[in-house]
């Protein structure tokens, strides 16, 4: 049974069931590289600026989160080709965003260096259930080449880390098995990679003199299972960055977070009329009956 996406192909798919991790070559187009890059402009410099003026930049938050400014990494988070692999991998099309978060980081600047660790200690208030609609399903787009010295995320199979009981949320140097099959996500811009709650990885050290890893972090989960998140849309509803999102948005792109989808109850005509003020750029065609 075929289960891929146009990008996204079953192999990928195989790889990401028994090893909780997988690499998707060159996801985006070279276009929607090009545009990403730009847009990415508008919050960080580029490795030339930062170097040539360090200490401008100090205070500069090297992260930043969805909704952002023009579209480019809007359309990113909310890619139609991202809402159906998660579609398929959740069995629902009640699917939703808890995260989207842009992470830049530059060489000589931070100690990346970690553990192996999970990440559900923030993104959920129990611990993961890796099936079906319970899952979370974390992915990394990369903005540009990763090699060994520009600080590559470092992952473990799950072949080799699942062997029954709970997991820990960190895995110390003791354990040599986790490290000594670890793989570096080397990879070049415009790739994906997708893994789980439950795969180790870790940061690494960025060794090289100079260069940026600009990396683009978004977390998915089915719509009502409110005990995983990590973010609420609703408090950046007054920001122009939202009115961008919702009134440049397709109705597919609004629900995955948490926009009523056109055949909602919540629809009326004093509902439609109110979003239609609130966004006036927005088209409202398909919720109105």
């Amino acid at each position: 049974m075929t289960t891929g996406t146009d990008r996204i192909s079953d192999e990928h798919i195989a790889h990401w069931h028994e090893h909780g991790w997988v690499i998707v070559p060159d996801f985006l187009t070279p276009g929607e590289l090009k545009e990403a890059r730009e847009n990415l402009e508008r919050y960080f410099p580029s490795w030339e600026e930062y170097a040539a003026a360090a200490e401008r930049y100090e205070a500069m938050p090297f992260w930043r989160e969805f909704p952002y400014v023009g579209d480019a990494l809007n359309n990113i988070t909310t890619h139609p080709e991202l809402i159906a692999f998660v579609e398929q991998a959740l069995g629902t099309p009640d699917v939703f965003i808890t995260q989207g978060l842009l992470w830049a980081k530059y060489a000589g600047k931070g100690d990346w260096e970690q553990d192996h660790h999970l990440d559900f200690g923030n993104n959920t208030l129990v611990v993961p259930r890796d099936d079906g609609a319970f899952r979370q399903v974390p992915m990394i787009v990369y903005y540009e080449d990763v090699t060994v010295d520009l600080g590559p995320t470092y992952v473990v199979s799950q072949t080799v880390t699942h062997t029954g009981g709970p997991l820990p949320m960190q895995l110390g140097r003791e354990h040599t098995d986790a490290y000594a099959a670890e793989h570096p996500v080397t990879l070049t811009a415009g790739s994906l990679m997708i893994y789980s709650m439950a795969t180790y990885h870790r940061g690494s050290a960025m060794k090289a003199a100079s260069g940026t890893r600009f990396s683009h972090h978004i977390v998915w989960r089915r719509a009502g299972y409110e005990w995983m998140g990590f973010r609420a849309f609703p408090r950046e509803g007054n920001t122009a960055e939202m009115k961008r999102f919702i009134e440049q948005a397709t109705p597919r792109q609004r629900t995955v977070i948490g926009f009523p989808p056109p055949d909602h109850e919540y629809w009326n005509e004093a509902t439609l009329a109110g979003v239609a003020a609130r966004y006036p750029g927005m088209d409202m065609g398909p919720y109105c009956p």
